[in-house]
């Protein structure tokens, strides 16, 4: 599901040829395609693709190329900062096996496209779809059950090697939220906090308000290994060839250093979110919750605890964006001011169960389907 697009395409075209000349100080003679902006790109960023070649060297090159524009009104999160989300993807590109996307420049000036954006190189393949999700049509269902637990083991090694990645050897500790404190899950709740107030402010939220008093009360002693977290772990962010190996591993934006357990909470309340939280069984294939403990413990040699608490947290963050995108629905006109999604949501709903918490009122709706 994304919002409107704002950005002139063909203006942005024009400006890309000439920016993409001042990023390759030895080619020569480029030009980009007709750009164009998928409807389905997502909440947080829009996603321009487009075509590039130039001479270089006497040899004639052809690259497919993404740009990734921050948002200036329709924001998702309170800040963005493509310039450090570039140096990640930057350092583990050339330092690591992680398959990330080169990035071609990072530009600050507004001038080009409205707003800050990063350029980079486009990855093939095909991501597990939230609209419809994966779990009831699409690709993924048509495979069968081998198939599927292949995909799965291999977006799963993906993860075990993110959470590998030697953080501090690549100088890689600009990621950590410290504004909230050290990391670990005093940080991670501080940084919950801070976006709940950012969506919510002073308009009641009781399933949210009351996950927070359930994370305080059972927050654990973590005793796991601060590991570079993807924030946005789940399959639906990587691309997969045909023979289901992984290609590319996307969407950067809410990268921190945590405990293991908060992208595996994230990963299974995702899981839990598209079976659950619409009614749909586990297809035959796709480890369940216990399963996927295991398989990560046998990948790492880590054992990870509290599971049901970080999915507990990844529940309330899924439940806050919810907010956040009914919102920005409400505004663009996608959804009624009256909707119910902004407290009633697959997230939410699934969140107060997790709780022991009253069921929100209203009845549940989400953006998936709510294509605009």
């Amino acid at each position: 599901m994304a919002l409107i697009n704002t950005i002139d395409l063909g203006q942005a075209r024009k400006n890309l040829t000439a920016w993409l000349a001042g990023q390759l100080p030895d080619a020569t003679d480029v030009s980009v395609s007709e750009v164009s902006s998928p409807t389905a790109s997502g909440m947080s960023n829009e996603i321009l693709i487009f075509d590039a070649s130039w001479t270089e060297n006497g040899d004639r090159v052809d690259n497919g190329l993404v740009a990734r524009v921050e948002p200036t009104k329709a924001t998702t999160f309170p800040t963005y900062d493509l310039t450090s989300q570039a140096r990640l993807m930057s350092t583990l590109a050339t330092h690591t096996d992680i398959p990330v996307p080169g990035i071609v420049g990072v530009e600050t000036d507004p001038s080009v496209l409205g707003a800050s954006f990063l350029v980079m190189e486009r990855a093939h393949g095909q991501a597990p779809a939230d609209d419809p999700p994966y779990t009831v049509a699409g690709w993924v269902s048509e495979l069968d059950g081998p198939q599927r637990a292949t995909l799965w083991d291999n977006a799963l090694h993906q993860l075990a090697a993110i959470h590998a990645v030697d953080w501090t050897a690549l100088d890689l500790g600009f990621v950590n939220l410290s504004d909230w404190g050290e990391p670990g899950i005093d940080q991670q709740i501080g940084y919950l906090e801070h976006l709940r107030n950012w969506v919510i402010g002073e308009r009641p939220h009781p399933t949210v308000d009351g996950a927070f008093e359930w994370l305080r009360a059972n927050r654990p002693n973590e005793s796991g290994p601060i590991v570079l977290n993807w924030g946005d772990a789940r399959p639906g962010n990587m691309l997969f060839d045909d023979t289901l190996t992984v290609n590319a591993v996307l969407d950067w934006e809410m990268v921190s250093l945590a405990v293991p357990e908060v992208d595996l909470g994230l990963w299974l309340f995702m899981q839990r979110h598209h079976t659950e939280g619409i009614g749909a069984p586990l297809p035959e294939g796709i480890p369940d919750h216990a399963e996927t403990a295991g398989r990560y413990h046998e990948l790492t040699g880590y054992q990870p605890q509290h599971l049901a608490f970080y999915e507990v947290f990844a529940a309330l963050r899924g439940s806050i964006l919810m907010s956040r995108y009914a919102d920005l629905m409400t505004a663009a006109g996608i959804l009624p001011p009256d909707s119910a999604m902004w407290t009633t949501s697959p997230a939410s709903q699934l969140l107060a169960g997790m709780c022991a918490l009253p069921p929100p009122g209203g009845t549940s709706s989400s953006w998936i389907g709510q294509r605009g």
